[in-house]
């Protein structure tokens, strides 16, 4: 499933797209050490702290993205605008879309600190688990309070991208780990002056982090020079706001749709047991260096998208996303090749319990060949929602994750009774349906023809 021919791969659009995806690599991997290395420490202070992660980290990362879904829209918008030397449209939505991360993450705050204990009792089950949830609970009441700053950060974040400066957020992110990772080493055994905090330790470091990340975007938003910044001057409008609503409003059904799916499927290995979710979570962040990578070809692609048709160039829009879907390949291809050969070394960093490690090496070793899988479809959603399509990925998100990863994930896990393998084989299925149908549909083109 190649591109077209008649579609024209040069020198130019590859550079263009490694100058925006490089800084967005170099931020998801600090992103990816930071969570790496957070759940490093919270593995070695206990395997039931690591096990809680499996509950708060997995609901925490889908609230988030769910509530952030309006960042489709401002892409589609914003990138447009840059394409278009559009600098009116491009301050106007960039204050109204501020304005709107601050209101729906207050809100979003209040509702989720309010049912935490709700989200804990859902997301697992058994005796084994009480004290997990316990922890998780206690984690989730101070990280939720940073919900407005996060939504804020990761709006100004998209705009930036959408601009072309994927440079600032990469300094940014690296700023927040060593803030997140100090807080939280210091915090967690109570290092100095500070008493032992345990598992709140460490979201006490995230909510700094939070802090420092959104007063930093704003700071550059409001300072910088060039097409996209915020302008005192200009209030926030219904109508910069309404194209951002209706392109984002498939977007928060695919993000609905996803993560909807993600936390049965996270539901799923917290039935199987405390062993099991210990397991799991060392392996996801494992394998989110290869989220990270493949989401910085989906930045890439969207913003070049989005530029590429506000100035006109559907030819080179069209050349961006199979550009962006091949090199991501094979950055995620070597990146399977470390998951390959190197499981059981990967895994001893989180545990030295030889039964997770068995139980984690199979799983790792098949996430290994779906990684340039994973760096495909991303690069075509990403593409397609720069274009202002945000209904396919919507699709693809109810087909992949909704249907596909639910069912065999639990015929695989307990009618099979393989366990958590099967877990892992029924996300890989997932990935594989998504990558068909994106394929196809960026393939037909009728995304050149969508108006923002």
């Amino acid at each position: 499933m190649g591109p077209p021919s008649g579609v024209r791969v040069n020198k130019t659009l590859v550079r263009e797209v490694w100058t925006l995806v490089v800084p967005v690599i170099v931020q998801g991997m600090v992103v990816t050490v930071v969570f790496f290395t957070d759940r490093l420490l919270i593995g070695q202070y206990s395997d039931t702290a690591l096990a809680s992660m499996q509950i708060s980290g997995v609901l925490l990362w889908s609230l988030f993205s769910v509530f952030g879904a309006f960042t489709a829209g401002t892409m589609a918008v914003i990138g447009r605008a840059v394409g278009a030397k559009d600098r009116e449209t491009a301050q106007s939505t960039l204050n109204a879309v501020m304005l709107l991360a601050g209101v729906i993450g207050l809100i979003t705050m209040v509702a989720c600190l309010s049912l935490q204990d709700w989200f804990a009792q859902a997301l697992a089950s058994g005796e084994d688990t009480v004290e997990a949830k316990r922890l998780a609970v206690l984690y989730m009441g101070i990280v939720f309070l940073g919900m407005p700053l996060n939504l804020v950060q990761i709006t100004g974040v998209t705009a930036l991208q959408a601009d072309g400066d994927t440079s600032t957020p990469m300094w940014i992110s690296a700023i927040q780990g060593v803030l997140n990772l100090g807080v939280s080493w210091v915090l967690l055994w109570g290092y100095g002056p500070f008493p032992e905090m345990g598992i709140e330790g460490a979201a006490i470091g995230t909510l700094v982090s939070f802090g420092v990340g959104a007063a930093a975007i704003v700071f550059k938003l409001m300072t910088r020079a060039g097409t996209v910044k915020i302008s005192p001057l200009k209030g926030p409008s219904w109508a910069s706001l309404r194209p951002v609503v209706r392109l984002s409003i498939p977007a928060f059904g695919e993000k609905v749709a996803f993560h909807t799916a993600f936390v049965i499927f996270a539901a799923y290995v917290g039935h199987l047991g405390t062993l099991e979710m210990s397991a799991n979570q060392a392996l996801i962040a494992i394998e989110s260096l290869g989220f990270m990578v493949a989401h910085g070809f989906s930045v890439a692609a969207s913003a070049l998208v989005a530029q590429k048709l506000g100035a006109q160039r559907p030819d080179e829009a069209t050349a961006v996303g199979w550009i962006s879907a091949g090199l991501g390949a094979a950055v995620l291809g070597v990146v399977g090749l470390l998951f390959w050969f190197f499981p059981a070394t990967l895994l001893g960093w989180f545990t030295d319990n030889p039964v997770l490690i068995e139980m984690g090496v199979p799983c790792l070793k098949l996430a290994a060949a779906i990684q340039p899988v994973m760096a495909v479809c991303d690069a075509m959603a990403g593409s397609l929602r720069g274009a202002g399509d945000t209904r396919t990925p919507m699709l693809a998100a109810f087909i992949g994750p909704g249907v596909v990863r639910l069912f065999f994930c639990w015929f695989l896990a307990f009618e099979m009774n393989m366990g958590l393998f099967g877990i892992w084989v029924g996300t890989s299925l997932d990935w594989l349906a998504r990558l068909v149908f994106l394929t196809i549909m960026f393939k037909r083109g009728r995304w050149r023809q969508v108006t923002v």
